[in-house]
């Protein structure tokens, strides 16, 4: 065959490449086999299915694209790798750019936090926003890090905050503070009576409500008290911070909670009786945390909501 001839043959079979074909590569390669990348799709579609279209835009190419790696996972070759560092960027920013088209004239703004940073940054954050675009539609997901990074990766989420050192792949990462440590203290507990600073003999042979075991919120409060040199002993478990502090207001146990707002004095006296220890200072080495997103300039809602949110860390630190 000449080469007038192999270039026109090239030419008619990459013609033939149809954008689901692409979309289905993306998928495979991303989530690194055919079975998780059906379940991830967008729209409903089989294993076999996923697999004839990727076949199908490789005898188009006349270039392997995909192969079999160790534990079975689908890996890509050279060519592969080329044409998925091309692809990426369109079908991570497509459902975004699809969401901010459907949504109200004011747009969408979809936001992925550990539940740690909710109360006192991002729940204020996100009022903040509502308040200045009234007309936007919010949506706020409750997630580990590593699920906010594949959020944010997909194009699920459009902003995530999580305690990390550093952003994984393709993602940025913009530290905004360090997470504090405080104890909440019930009104008629011995505790509440202590002048600070509290030391570890003073918590020894107390119970308290912590975050369940294998959570973020847990890890954190763990570790932050082995650097203090507390050992923790737990008088019940629990969710969610909101369900802590009530454990704390109904006199059940005092609480080891994450804070990003400093307060004035190291001891104060909530309202409703509960008391205030600031631990921060005793339990060094607190983790950072910040704003997670796609490696690219932030824009519309997500840059005001980055903005906001930057303010209201600088005013908790």
């Amino acid at each position: 065959m000449s080469g007038e001839a192999t270039a026109r043959e090239v030419e008619r079979r990459v013609r033939g490449v149809r954008l689901h074909q692409l979309e289905g590569f993306f998928h495979v390669a991303t989530h690194g086999g055919f079975a998780r990348a059906a379940a991830e799709m967008p729209y409903p579609i089989t294993e076999p299915a996923l697999h004839q279209q990727v076949r199908k835009l490789e005898r188009a190419l006349g270039a392997s694209l995909l192969v079999r790696g160790p534990g079975r996972r689908m890996v890509t070759t050279a060519e592969g790798r080329a044409l998925l560092a091309f692809v990426s960027p369109y079908f991570d920013g497509l459902p975004r750019v699809l969401r901010g088209l459907a949504g109200a004239g004011a747009g969408e703004l979809a936001v992925g936090t550990e539940p740690l940073l909710i109360e006192g940054l991002v729940a204020d954050a996100l009022a903040d926003l509502r308040a200045r675009v009234p007309g936007c539609r919010l949506q706020l997901l409750e997630l580990d890090p590593p699920a906010i990074c594949a959020g944010l990766e997909r194009g699920e989420l459009d902003v995530g905050l999580a305690s990390l050192s550093a952003a994984p792949g393709r993602l940025r990462y913009e530290p905004l503070g360090r997470l504090g440590l405080a104890l909440l203290v019930p009104a008629r507990h011995p505790l509440a009576a202590r002048r600070p600073p509290l030391r570890a003999e003073h918590l020894a042979g107390h119970g308290f409500a912590v975050y369940a075991r294998g959570t973020e919120g847990r890890a954190f409060t763990e570790g932050a008290l082995g650097r203090a040199g507390v050992r923790l002993e737990v008088a019940a478990e629990v969710s969610t911070a909101a369900a802590m502090r009530a454990l704390v207001r109904a006199g059940l146990a005092p609480a080891f909670v994450p804070s990003l707002t400093r307060p004035r004095a190291a001891r104060r006296r909530l309202r409703d009786g509960v008391v205030v220890f600031d631990l921060t200072g005793a339990a060094a080495g607190q983790p950072a945390f910040g704003l997670l997103t796609r490696d690219a300039p932030l824009s519309g809602l997500a840059a005001r909501f980055a903005e906001l949110t930057r303010a209201r860390a600088g005013r908790a630190g």
